[in-house]
């Protein structure tokens, strides 16, 4: 499945597990304010 995004429209809301491990969705963390969503991925 590819999810195209173009500047300016809304993300999509994903589902996350944070490091205290209880899941939530994105739109929990922007209903509090800001979000910052950064994907690392290693190659090797």
């Amino acid at each position: 499945m590819t999810i195209t995004v173009r500047v300016g429209s809304v993300a999509p809301d994903f589902v996350y597990t944070p490091a205290q491990g209880e899941q939530k969705h994105l739109a929990q963390l922007w209903a509090e304010g800001p979000a910052l969503v950064l994907w690392l991925r290693h190659f090797g």
